[in-house]
């Protein structure tokens, strides 16, 4: 009897260690998987940073130009010459240029329990508000833009036109598919200084874009603090 609880005894151990020992490995593979994603992940958020350094730089030149622009409108010194009110009108064609994110690591780490695997709360906590909140706050303005940019141009059409040619003038950055391209005409009316319309439009670019780049600046802080936190997420 004695011999049978023993080898009964044995026999649960063996079961119950081939049962902790398939856990174990899972655990290790869910583990190993977890920091596979979190170094793709740290990969994306470096080339989206850089997206981002772009996408403002884009902005720039459109807070710049419409600045110019607003001041010319309202100024009672002498006036910009037309060609150089074309030139600058044009620049605005790049209001609405989005920032586009990489959703898809994040995405897989949801999907495998990654999330669930990273040791650090604050990562954790991070990740999800970043990708899940601010990202799509951000989002949010682009279909403002892009509106507000269609209409104003179709709206402004009997004060000013400008008309490009299919020369490129200059690329802005060989990641964004933005390009400014040489003027071949533009019509500026009579009444354009009289517009309040165009005045407006001016004014509505700069309160915008200033708003828009004030969100995508949070979004760049917030990418920098997860880059760290992933960091030291790894060395763990």
């Amino acid at each position: 009897m004695k011999k049978y609880l023993i080898e009964g005894l044995l026999i649960f151990l063996s079961v119950l260690g081939a049962f902790g020992l398939e856990s174990y490995r899972e655990r290790l593979s869910e583990i190993n998987l977890k920091n596979k994603l979190l170094n793709q992940l740290l990969t994306n958020i470096r080339e989206d940073i850089d997206q981002l350094k772009n996408v403002q730089k884009t902005l720039d030149l459109t807070l710049e130009s419409s600045r110019i622009l607003l001041k010319d409108h309202i100024g009672s010194k002498a006036k910009l010459d037309k060609a150089i009110i074309a030139e600058k009108f044009s620049d605005l064609r790049t209001m609405n240029i989005s920032f586009f994110p990489q959703y898809g690591i994040y995405n897989q780490l949801l999907s495998s329990n990654g999330l669930e695997n990273i040791k650090d709360d604050t990562l954790k906590k991070k990740l999800i508000y970043v990708y899940e909140s601010l990202l799509m706050r951000t989002a949010a303005a682009d279909p403002i833009l892009d509106e507000m940019r269609w209409k104003s141009y179709m709206s402004l059409s009997n004060e000013i036109i400008v008309i490009p040619s299919e020369k490129t003038k200059r690329n802005l950055s060989l990641d964004l598919p933005i390009t400014i391209l040489e003027i071949e005409n533009y019509f500026i009316g009579n009444n354009y200084y009289k517009s309040k319309d165009v005045l407006n439009f001016y004014n509505q670019v700069i309160l915008y874009v200033n708003q828009y780049k004030s969100g995508l600046k949070n979004v760049n802080i917030a990418l920098d603090e997860i880059t760290i936190l992933i960091e030291d997420e790894l060395k763990s």
